[in-house]
């Protein structure tokens, strides 16, 4: 008991270093930074990044590298995750942020980086869907990484998951939490990021808007730190924690993304979107379309959200 407490202390103390030192990681990361990384995911050479083909192995790779690059270490040995799904060999790419203090206690973060890919000649880029949240999970990962360096956090192992097989029913998040090394109870949160960058479709009057599903499977303890989260600097998004008001859509909706596999492991699970818009599986949806400032301040609320809920306040 006396060593839960001292670690629950520790992780408090590191938690409130984080926050009083947030802004020097969130100016980590600029807009310019998450364009080179959608541009560079939508580019033609990548083919559309469909599941099982060169253009979705040149995505792997590329995202294989930023993780290196930020020092991320692998997860329980793995930087991948090969499996085999539908007769297609398919990879999902995980890196970690370890607890400053020891921990065995995980937040998982992830976004898909398949699409569709090239269908009878036509390209079809995933710029919103999901290049856009791939962007948003790279920078929050720099900002962890960089606070680990400088020993101020997280105060929990932080799991920076990118999916392969989102369009091939869900199957790489399947895979993922069917192969868990440690019990789905060591799991905070599951946080999952699916069409991030756009402003197309608001919820009310305001473009810097962000749709929220599954705040009911935190629990009750937790739900405040997503409010929390938003008052912090550079946050203060419109949110809302339904899909456009209907319950109808809620559920379908949150049964379609990669934190399904999850809740359906009693993981409590959060999706993150900015909706369903008339580019949204189309070859109109490229780089153009992204609003870069409400992407970054999306990505700022996501990075708050993850130090909230890893206990540092």
């Amino acid at each position: 008991m006396k060593k839960l407490l001292l670690t629950f202390a520790a992780s408090l103390l590191l938690g409130s270093l984080a926050f009083g030192q947030s802004e020097k990681y969130t100016s980590l990361v600029g807009k310019g930074r998450q364009q080179h990384i959608i541009e560079h995911l939508c580019d033609s050479l990548l083919e559309g990044r469909a599941t099982g083909t060169r253009g979705g192995q040149l995505a792997r790779d590329y995202i294989r590298s930023e993780f290196d690059s930020l020092g991320l270490q692998p997860f329980y040995y793995n930087r991948t995750q090969p499996f085999w799904h539908s007769g297609l060999q398919m990879n999902n790419v995980l890196g970690v942020v370890p607890a400053l203090a020891p921990s065995d206690k995980y937040i998982v973060v992830s976004a898909h980086y398949d699409h569709i890919g090239t269908i009878k000649g036509k390209f079809y880029p995933g710029a919103d869907d999901n290049a856009s949240a791939v962007a948003a999970l790279l920078s929050v990962a720099e900002m962890f990484s960089a606070m680990r360096r400088d020993s101020i956090g997280p105060g929990v192992n932080i799991v920076f998951a990118a999916f392969d097989g989102k369009q091939m029913s869900l199957a790489g998040s399947r895979h993922f939490t069917a192969n868990l090394p440690f019990a789905p109870s060591q799991i905070i949160c599951e946080i999952n990021l699916d069409i991030f960058g756009s402003s197309l479709v608001p919820v009310h009057s305001r473009k810097d808007y962000l749709i929220v599903l599954g705040r009911q499977t935190l629990p009750e303890n937790l739900r405040s730190a997503l409010s929390r989260a938003n008052l912090a600097k550079g946050a203060g998004l419109d949110i809302d924690f339904t899909f456009y008001g209907s319950d109808d859509f809620t559920r379908t909706m949150f049964k379609i993304g990669d934190q399904y596999s999850f809740s359906q492991k009693g993981i409590p699970s959060l999706m993150m979107t900015s909706g369903f818009h008339s580019h949204t599986l189309k070859t109109s949806d490229t780089p153009e379309i992204i609003d870069w400032d409400v992407l970054y301040k999306r990505t700022l609320f996501l990075f708050y959200t993850v130090l909230e809920l890893s206990g540092s306040r």
